[in-house]
């Protein structure tokens, strides 16, 4: 499938140079029609936070306009003006950090705005990786593999945080901010307001790893407190569909509850990607197909706790908790709801991808089951299956 990938870095472009105009005050700021920039020129803010000239990533011959950070050691690059069209004649990541860089979305006017990698350390050109904001309410802060496969998912954002990425102290959402306008149909990320003794950047390397760093002005060194993918269950769909991971078992894929493999030789192999499918038909199919049993009991909710929600979500935000619990078990169709605080009521209708089980801060995920799966704790297939791939290991790499 041929996308029109959004062009980023034009409006990084100009917004760049809107904040360095703002800061316009002497002749070094500036550079007229009429002036030139040598190779061994630059131009520095007159907030002497940022440094504009050219540069030669390590162990390349080509030759970018870019921007980096004028006060801290390494050279930073932060936006480079000409990554598809080098000059003939560092560093290797995509980065977000200047005050005013937004990625995200306005369907309305068209614009999307994304963070892309670069294609290797010495090859500043767009690499495989973009991290953005999905088109939907609420929206949820993704990183894709070329553009549209799914690779890590940040899960729907609640107004004060990304309820997928599970933070006891909340440490990163105090250094973003995401506006999001319903009318509008826009969502916006970006960080909170510059502060030049506080620099924290994120930053997406080409091979996908999502970084948020800080500069350590005492150590003189940048300092990752944040990742993701931190771990196999990070990343998207590792277990497939109707499943759950959890890095606290072994292996860490698990069927939900009133769920089996689909093909037990696949998940004894290791091989989680299939998922699983339910294992008892919900009262509302058998009796869409005139099966049903006289006084059969009604399907019911099961709380699982401290989830990671799934993809692929419905939003009815007027909904009240009881009115959205109704709704789906009005239509057979929903798998799933929760009425999590700052969002409300949320439901699915397809598979139950990319569930994740967190030790804390993770949300009840309320699940659709026969009502002759709530009182199963642990089903003797999945004893049997759990046993036999005991000894089967996972491999990660990034």
């Amino acid at each position: 499938m041929n996308q029109k990938k959004p062009r980023w870095d034009f409006f990084l472009f100009l917004m760049l140079g809107r904040m360095l105009l703002a800061q316009v005050s002497a002749e070094s700021d500036t550079l007229t029609q009429s002036q030139q920039l040598s190779l061994n020129q630059t131009l520095v803010s007159a907030g002497k936070i940022f440094e504009l000239g050219f540069f030669s990533p390590r162990s390349s011959r080509s030759l970018y306009l870019g921007m980096w950070f004028k006060n801290i050691p390494g050279q930073r690059i932060v936006w480079v003006a000409n990554r598809e069209d080098p000059l003939q004649a560092s560093d290797s990541d995509a980065i977000l950090k200047i005050g005013g860089m937004n990625i995200g979305y306005n369907t309305r006017s068209g614009v999307k705005l994304v963070l892309w990698s670069w294609q290797a350390e010495n090859d500043p050109s767009p690499g495989k990786f973009t991290i953005g904001l999905s088109v939907e309410m609420p929206p949820q802060v993704f990183t894709w593999n070329n553009y549209s496969r799914p690779y890590w998912r940040g899960g729907p954002w609640d107004g004060g945080n990304f309820l997928g990425i599970p933070d006891d102290e909340k440490g990163y959402a105090s250094d973003i901010n995401v506006v999001v306008n319903k009318q509008q149909e826009s969502a916006f990320f970006s960080f909170n307001n510059f502060n030049v003794s506080d620099v924290i950047i994120m930053v997406l390397k080409p091979s996908g790893l999502l970084n948020m760093m800080e500069w350590l002005e005492n150590l003189n060194e940048w300092h990752v407190f944040w990742e993701a993918p931190a771990n196999p269950c990070d990343v998207y769909g590792t277990c497939g569909p109707y499943s759950v991971c959890d890095m606290g078992k072994s292996p860490v894929c698990d069927c939900l509850r009133g769920f089996v493999p689909k093909s037990t030789d696949e998940w004894i192999r290791g091989n989680w990607t299939g998922g699983c499918v339910r294992r008892t038909k919900l009262l509302c199919e058998i009796s869409a197909s005139g099966n049903a049993t006289k006084g059969s009991e009604s399907d019911n909710f099961l709380q699982l706790r401290e989830m990671k929600l799934p993809d692929h979500y419905t939003y009815f935000y007027d909904y009240e908790a009881q009115i959205c619990k109704e709704w789906c078990l009005n239509n057979c169709s929903c798998a799933a709801y929760v009425y999590p605080d700052g969002i409300k009521c949320m439901v699915w209708t397809s598979e139950l991808m990319d569930v994740q089980q967190f030790p804390y801060d993770g949300v009840d995920l309320f699940l659709r089951v026969a009502y002759s799966e709530l009182g199963i704790q642990f089903p003797i297939i999945f004893r049997r299956l759990k046993l036999i791939s005991v000894d089967l290991s996972f491999g990660f790499e990034l």
